[in-house]
């Protein structure tokens, strides 16, 4: 938690803040897998969802070069 990350799903760069199981949460998820990822802006802003799976980190990242800005990720 805490490392920024992609969300393949959105194409958006956040903060993760959370990972939880769907059978965790007490809310409608809507999500097809059963772990759900909690992100933030890293300057700040309304927390998002989204898969776990759409999730990927600065290696996994590198595949998508148009938001892999490294200078981002250090």
């Amino acid at each position: 938690m805490g490392q920024e990350a992609y969300d393949a799903a959105t194409g958006r760069v956040g903060v993760l803040q959370a990972v939880c199981h769907v059978d965790d949460l007490i809310f409608d998820h809507r999500m097809p897998g059963p772990c759900v990822a909690f992100l933030r802006p890293a300057e700040g802003g309304r927390e998002w969802m989204t898969d776990a799976g759409n999730v990927k980190f600065l290696e996994q990242a590198k595949e998508y070069p148009d938001v892999c800005d490294e200078s981002r990720w250090e």
